[in-house]
């Protein structure tokens, strides 16, 4: 749907998704492009009915695995409410199937500066954002209101 891209320079190889479906071209793209340094997949608002518009995290695993592997970063989760899952659902999914497919997880909070050959392990940090704090009441209008901001914590 959207374009991909790679970014390369002298010492680093960068792949970014865009929104996509799990395709094959993903191999090719390793073969004339690969390996990289650091892969960002989108991984949220996956619904079934939705065919190929995104990868969902278990289809971003195989494209990652397609790709050639690499660190990891998922992308285009957590931002507003965009599918039927909970925002935080992708995340959740990852940090359980990813070092089962031996994906090497980059998930840094919002704003973190990290370097992708010398991420920690990941921490769970969305467990402790408060979204229930800005969901908004029930309208029986049948108009929908999205939260304008989350409660992020600063340590």
């Amino acid at each position: 749907m959207w374009s991909s891209l790679v970014i390369r320079s002298q010492r680093h190889a960068v792949f970014f998704s865009g929104d996509t479906g799990l395709t094959m071209e993903y191999r090719t793209i390793r073969e004339r492009l690969g390996p990289f340094d650091l892969v960002m997949l989108e991984v949220g608002g996956l619904h079934p009915s939705w065919g190929d518009m995104h990868l969902g995290p278990e289809n971003a695993l195989k494209a990652l695995a397609l790709l050639g592997g690499g660190p990891f970063l998922p992308i285009h989760w957590g931002t507003f409410s965009l599918a039927m899952h909970a925002w935080d659902q992708p995340a959740e999914v990852l940090l359980e199937s990813g070092p089962k497919a031996g994906a090497q997880l980059i998930m840094p909070r919002l704003g973190e500066a990290v370097e992708p050959a010398h991420a920690e392990r990941v921490g769970p940090w969305w467990r402790v954002v408060d979204a229930t704090a800005q969901e908004p009441e029930p309208d029986t209008s049948g108009a929908i209101t999205l939260p304008k901001a989350m409660p992020w914590p600063i340590d």
